[in-house]
């Protein structure tokens, strides 16, 4: 018989803070460099994960939108 399962454990924030698209980007691209580090040591390899090429898309996904803030500004300035 296998094992019951365990969800996995449920993380509520107690606090929050606004971030700007921007200062959220650089957090992000701190965090990756800091991460790849990490992940690469351990693996001994190359090797993109899964969290890497998501937290990477979060990061492009904000960049432009900052390009798209940025380019409706400047027209209607």
């Amino acid at each position: 018989m296998d094992a019951p399962l365990h969800p996995p454990l449920r993380i509520d924030a107690i606090s929050s803070t606004s971030l700007s698209s921007k200062s959220a980007q650089k957090r992000l691209e701190s965090l990756l460099v800091d991460f790849q580090g990490r992940t690469t040591a351990a693996q001994g390899g190359g090797g993109r994960s899964a969290v890497t090429v998501q937290v990477q898309k979060l990061r492009d996904a904000l960049k432009e939108e900052r390009d798209v803030i940025k380019a409706v500004s400047s027209k209607s300035i």
